[in-house]
């Protein structure tokens, strides 16, 4: 169903798609306004729906939004994981220059310690091997990626050791809306939403900069330890290989070339940040 359909069948003949919002790897979207609102517009791209399950995802959505830290969802159709949600007025965290650390720490405090949880444990080791084995279908992997790999398995028992709370799994900061009408952050996508480590969060949060990750670090706990920071920088490591993973996947399926983007370059990105989350841990 084309999106124009979409939108008027499921909100009313007078909605109009207004523009394409710059999205992530995973939807196109599109800013949608009726009646005098806005909306958003999910439209996942053709893989999306292999990574994701969107039944979870629409019970997810449903009973974070009591909590204050998420907009609401006004439609959503499972097996196309097509999905309409009110819009947040504000930025995104990726466009503003300040924000405030303590605030941001502040919602997934909120989210973690609000005792919901999912049917789904994020079984991040797991997803990263079935990544693993779809790029490896393509090519080889560098010596760099094999290196940080064993790094990471060696310590996957670590990792896992730390209680499971309710999380987002993608918080980064293109995913952190501040509203400056109510001065009020909050997050969407909740695409990855699964019961995993509290400071996995953390660490996705510094998809742009470590530096961005070990603020919300301090933020989130007051006064880090060395074990905490330790983890935080492993699971820093550990979601940019992830990510650098699903770009190799995405551009060798070229969906690069359909949307655009040069995953390769994404690709470099994740390494480079893993490259200096490394160089961090040991200088701990």
């Amino acid at each position: 169903m084309e999106k124009e359909n979409i939108i008027k069948k499921y909100l009313g003949e007078s909605a109009q798609i207004e523009k394409q919002i710059l999205g992530g790897m995973m939807n196109g979207s599109f800013l949608v306004d009726y009646q005098d609102k806005k909306y958003i517009l999910y439209m996942p791209t053709p893989q999306a729906n292999e990574m994701v399950n969107r039944k979870e995802e629409k019970r997810h959505l449903d009973i974070v939004y009591p909590l204050g830290v998420t907009s609401k969802n006004v439609y959503f159709d499972i097996p196309s994981g097509i999905k309409i949600n009110e819009f947040i007025e504000g930025e995104s965290l990726n466009n503003l220059d300040n924000y405030n650390e303590e605030k941001v720490a502040g919602i997934l405090r909120k989210l973690h310690q609000s005792g919901l949880k999912s049917n789904l444990d994020y079984q991040p080791f797991e997803r990263f091997l079935g990544f693993e084995k779809e790029a490896l279908e393509f090519c080889d992997l560098s010596d760099d990626y094999r290196a940080f790999k064993e790094l990471l398995f060696s310590n996957r028992e670590y990792l896992e050791s730390d209680p499971k709370v309710l999380s987002h799994n993608d918080f980064q900061k293109s995913n952190i809306v501040f509203n400056p009408k109510d001065g009020h952050y909050y997050m969407i996508d909740f695409e990855f939403m699964a019961n995993n480590t509290e400071i996995y969060d953390i660490a996705c949060f510094a998809n742009n900069d470590v530096n961005d990750g070990l603020r919300l670090l301090r933020a989130y706990f007051g006064n880090p330890s060395i074990e905490q920071t330790r983890k935080f920088y492993l699971w820093r490591i550990f979601v940019s290989m992830q990510w650098y993973l699903v770009a190799i996947i995405k551009h060798y399926r070229k969906e690069g070339e359909k949307h655009h983007f040069n995953f390769l370059a994404v690709a470099d990105h994740f390494m480079n940040i893993a490259k200096t989350a490394y160089e961090g841990l040991n200088n701990l």
